[in-house]
């Protein structure tokens, strides 16, 4: 087993932030991921500027206003915050440019514990971003997502390694196994990197990778609260009474 920081199970808010961060609370959520891209698309979906807001127009102090109340409402919870607001080619709901998402990101980032930041984003961007977050002693989590099958072990590897030489404190890597050899691809190279690491395994096959993920390295299992946010989520009280069965907490 690798050893690491104790894992923590994320809880995923999708809509509704008071509520469901003092529900993933009683749950037996250790954080709380705030998925702005997803809340925008639930919450505002009423809202007559919603279009403007998911594919531009970022700018507006309306929806400012309204990312300051969700990030406020879940660390109202008293458990540490992630901020996420994922693209549409990384399996997010956000539509527009990489230079709104941006202007985003780093709005929410001094609100923020952590900040997932896609690796794939531009280096201007990402460097930018970094040095915001340790301005406000915000953690980087650094994340890559492979919908449509599992990398090589040594192109796992590198992902994860140039996570970190991007200015990762937590590297995250999902991918979607067709088999079990696929999830042992991911394990390996999880076991190989040195530094904190987020590995997961989507939909069916990977499913039990939420619980045991902790044993190869993985700092970080995220669950759903109400409605799943990824293929292959298990929710938070399951995931959390997996690892008390692994003895991982």
């Amino acid at each position: 087993m690798k050893e690491s920081m104790k894992p923590a199970v994320v809880g995923t808010i999708v809509k509704d932030v008071k509520a469901t961060a003092e529900k993933g609370k009683k749950a037996g959520a250790d954080m709380l991921e705030v998925r702005i891209d997803l809340l925008m698309k639930n919450e505002m979906k009423n809202d007559p500027s919603f279009e403007k807001y998911t594919k531009g127009g970022c700018d507006d102090p309306k929806l400012h206003e309204r990312l300051e109340l969700w990030m406020k409402e879940a660390k109202e919870s008293g458990l540490p915050v992630i901020g996420t607001i994922r693209s549409g080619k990384e399996g997010g709901a956000f539509e527009g440019t990489e230079t709104e998402r941006f202007k985003l990101i780093q709005k929410i980032i001094p609100a923020a514990d952590y900040i997932d930041i896609e690796r794939k984003s531009s280096k201007k961007n990402i460097s930018e971003s970094v040095l915001i977050a340790q301005k406000s002693k915000t953690k980087i989590i650094i994340s890559s997502h492979f919908f449509t099958g599992t990398p090589a072990q040594r192109k796992i590897e590198n992902v994860l390694l140039n996570s970190f030489e991007k200015g990762a404190d937590i590297a995250k890597i999902a991918v979607m196994p067709e088999n079990c050899n696929d999830v042992l691809k991911l394990y390996k190279a999880g076991l190989k990197v040195s530094g904190e690491t987020c590995l997961i395994a989507m939909g069916d096959i990977g499913k039990h990778t939420r619980i045991t993920s902790p044993v190869y390295g993985s700092v970080l299992s995220y669950g759903y609260i109400d409605e799943i946010a990824a293929p292959g989520q298990l929710r938070v009280d399951e995931i959390k009474e997996g690892f008390r069965i692994l003895g991982l907490i």
